[in-house]
Parts: C-alpha cells; sequence; structure tokens
C-alpha cells in the first residue's frame, strides 16, 4: 500500500471520528443488532414450543432433523438474525462515503486532494478503505457482543456455543468485506456527480436494496442461507465489485470537481 494511499485513509478517518452524524449512526448498530433485537428475540421465546409450531422451519435450519423444537425455533432465530449483520457492511459505508465526496465537495476541502499528483485511483482507494475499515470494525465488534450474548442465553437449550458457524464465518469474513466494498464505490460512482448528500445516499441505497432483498427473504424465513449460496453469492459481488472500481476512476473526474462543473 503506498504512503500516498495510507496519508487519505488517515485524513478520512480523522473525518469520520469528527462527525457525531456518522458517529451516531455508527453506535446505533451494535446497541440495536447486538443487544436490544437478540433480547427481545430470546427472551420471548414462548414457554412450549410443539414439533407443529416449527414444522414449517424445519427445512431453512441444518441439523433440524436432530433437534428439539425449542432448539429448531432458536436455531432458526440465530440464523436469520444473519441477515442484519449483511445489512450493516452494506448500509454504513454509504454513510461515510456520501459524507466523504459530497461534503467534502461543499465544504471545499476536496479540491485541495485533487489538487495533489496523488493518481485517481488511490484517492478513490484511500477513501474506500477509510469507509470499509470503521464500517468492518463495527460489523465485527457487533458480531462479538452478538455471539456473546446469543451463546450464554442459549447454553441452556444446546449444551453448546452455537455461534459462529461456518456459515456466519463466511458471511463476516468473505461476503461482508465485498458487500461493503460494493456499497463504497456505487456511492462514490453516485456521490461524484451530485451535490447533495443526503440524495446521494438515498440514490446509493436504491441500487442496494434488491441485493438486500436476498436477505431479507432469509430474514423472514422464505429461504434459507446455504453454504453454497452465500459463496455464489459472494463471487457475484466480488464480480461487481471489480466492475464498480473501473467504472468509478471512469465517472470520478477530478478536472470537473477543480472548475467547479460538477
Amino acid at each position: 500500500m503506498g504512503i500516498d494511499i495510507v496519508t487519505i485513509i488517515k485524513k478520512e478517518l480523522e473525518e469520520v471520528f469528527r462527525n457525531k452524524y456518522i458517529l451516531t449512526t455508527m453506535a446505533s448498530f451494535p446497541l440495536v443488532f447486538s443487544i436490544v433485537i437478540p433480547l427481545i428475540y430470546l427472551f420471548a421465546l414462548p414457554p412450549n414450543v410443539t414439533a407443529a409450531d416449527v414444522a414449517t422451519f424445519k427445512g431453512l435450519v441444518a441439523g433440524s432433523e436432530g433437534m428439539e423444537p425449542r432448539q429448531i425455533l432458536v436455531a432458526f432465530i440465530i440464523q436469520s438474525n444473519l441477515s442484519f449483520y449483511l445489512m450493516m457492511p452494506a448500509v454504513i459505508p454509504t454513510v461515510i462515503s456520501s459524507y466523504s465526496i459530497v461534503g467534502e465537495k461543499k465544504c471545499g476541502t476536496l479540491e485541495p486532494l485533487l489538487a495533489t499528483p496523488v493518481s485517481t485511483r488511490d484517492i478513490l482507494m484511500g477513501k474506500t478503505l477509510a469507509a470499509v475499515i470503521p464500517s468492518m470494525a463495527i460489523t465485527w465488534l457487533s458480531f462479538i457482543i452478538y455471539a456473546l450474548l446469543v451463546d450464554t442465553v442459549t447454553f441452556s437449550i444446546f449444551g453448546y456455543p452455537v455461534v459462529p458457524d461456518v456459515l456466519w464465518l463466511i458471511a463476516l469474513t468473505v461476503t461482508a468485506p465485498l458487500l461493503a466494498v460494493m456499497s463504497v464505490y456505487m456511492s462514490i460512482v453516485v456521490s461524484s456527480r451530485m451535490s447533495d448528500i443526503r440524495a446521494a445516499q438515498q440514490i446509493s441505497a436504491v441500487f442496494i436494496i434488491p441485493l438486500m432483498s436476498v436477505f431479507i427473504l432469509e430474514l423472514f424465513g422464505y429461504m434459507s442461507l446455504t453454504i453454497d449460496l452465500l459463496l455464489l453469492i459472494s463471487i457475484a459481488i466480488g464480480v461487481a465489485d471489480l466492475f464498480l472500481i473501473k467504472a468509478s476512476v471512469g465517472v470520478f473526474r477530478r478536472e470537473e470537481i477543480l472548475t467547479g462543473s460538477a
């Protein structure tokens, strides 16, 4: 990694930690998805769960044949929560990267960077990593809190820690980072042509929604994420990332920004 990219990352992270809106947004994810939602789900479990109650879930939970009805229900709830941890790296980077491009254009702090001899590719790479690093840090921190809480509460039900398993590990170490990169470069493509932060965030989110629909279907039990399906999704996202990285360099026209025509 070049010194220019490292310098840009440091500069961008300083901006992130000075922005109260971004910090509040990032801090809300561990609180909501790692503590509040699991507690609501797990402590609202009915005392008696029958086989009929979980008949529709059996095909969605791996290894359900050897589980009791209450275990199937808990396992389904835990597996469904995986969707939240794939939404985080798709949503958080749009907040950071939109401010990084549009916010700096409005404040006039982007132009001095563009006037330097640093290449466009290095500028975008630095801004991308500055959005991906805190986004993934929040995602992983949230999961650690979630895993500790869930394993503590469900140990009496299963007799062993249930998370993380292979599916969760693939999602958090492969799919989530690829989603974060996609989210950032999608935001860069949109933000490069806009001057309003909120509009840039909303339009970026629109492009992410079709992908997120897969995880929403899983969240509500209409489909089940398997290891093979998750790997296939990861490959597709990786291919899309390569396309977006190339496209972002083309649409980020630093000359137009410097002259005020973008």
